[in-house]
């Protein structure tokens, strides 16, 4: 199910953002979330109707389409053929550029995803949210009862996973998929990622002794990788502020694609793309950053929590 649970006013009805205007917040389940990639070539035919002063229905009128297929289009649950590519940027009077840009961005929307061999086994909502970091640049990130999964030792992760649905072998399958998406975005020199660590998620341990030991290690060589940016937010600091819950914002390095916010629940992921929450998320994030322990700070908290794992 993806169910549209907010929106802040259709498409056709003169709200515009950053990117010239989103909407929505969808609770995502068992049905495949719009990819970064097909949202990227929504935005993009949807900045060419609006330049061209034409409403949704303006478009159906004359393309003889539904309005349903070119609301699908824009926001990235449909990707269009070549031929509704061609009539589209004919009726947007697109430049040869800008028709070449819509092309090459098809077909990067319609390349296999890297997560293919996982589709099986896992949940088309992650495979949307793995899109996002894909294409993101930087990922901002709050987790309150458990670490990131880009965060997480393969022992704490392999804990974790199996703790859920199926048997070992779908168990074992989950944490290659985990870890794939770890070693891909890790060595991808052009990204980021900006984190705030609940102290409870450290302090309630996941597993054994040596599980958490080898946690807290691995945190500490992600703050030596250089583009891993932690913070740990105190439980008794009060100016610690923690009601935004888990959310991960992802900011992408083109003007056409506006920041996303997920947040990832028990039984699904909720995605907002609707600007003003977006942008709140922001905010709060930002604000629970500066009061959250510095990195030197964050990265003495970890070795004195390191040292009450005795090593065997």
């Amino acid at each position: 199910m993806v169910k549209d649970l907010a929106s802040a006013g259709g498409d056709d009805s003169g709200a515009s953002g950053p990117a010239g205007g989103r909407s929505g917040v969808r609770f995502l389940h068992s049905e495949a979330a719009p990819s970064a990639q097909r949202l990227r070539l929504g935005l993009l035919l949807r900045g060419l109707r609006r330049r061209a002063d034409l409403m949704q229905k303006d478009v159906a009128r004359r393309l003889k389409w539904s309005e349903s297929k070119i609301s699908r289009i824009e926001t990235g649950t449909f990707n269009p053929k070549a031929v509704d590519l061609e009539q589209l940027a004919a009726l947007y009077a697109a430049s040869c550029e800008e028709s070449e840009r819509l092309r090459e961005s098809a077909a990067h929307a319609n390349e296999p995803a890297w997560w293919q061999p996982w589709k099986g086994v896992s949940h088309p909502y992650l495979e949307a949210m793995v899109s996002c970091e894909d294409l993101a640049v930087r990922v901002r990130s709050y987790e309150p009862q458990i670490l990131n999964g880009l965060l997480q030792a393969p022992a704490y992760a392999r804990e974790l996973i199996s703790r859920g649905r199926g048997d070992q072998d779908l168990h074992e399958q989950l944490w290659q998929f985990r870890a794939e998406r770890q070693r891909r975005f890790t060595q991808d020199a052009g990204k980021s990622f900006f984190g705030v660590v609940d102290e409870a998620s450290l302090l309630r341990p996941v597993g054994t002794a040596a599980i958490m030991l080898e946690q807290f290690e691995h945190l500490l060589q992600l703050m030596d990788h250089g583009r891993f940016h932690l913070r740990l937010a105190e439980q008794s600091n009060p100016r610690v502020h923690t009601e935004i819950g888990p959310t991960t914002i992802f900011d992408f390095d083109e003007p056409m694609m506006p920041s996303v916010a997920y947040a990832e629940l028990f039984d699904g992921s909720v995605a907002y793309q609707d600007t003003d929450m977006v942008d709140r998320r922001m905010q709060k994030f930002d604000a629970l950053q500066v009061a959250s322990l510095n990195p030197a700070a964050t990265r003495r908290r970890l070795h004195d929590l390191l040292r009450t794992y005795p090593r065997s």
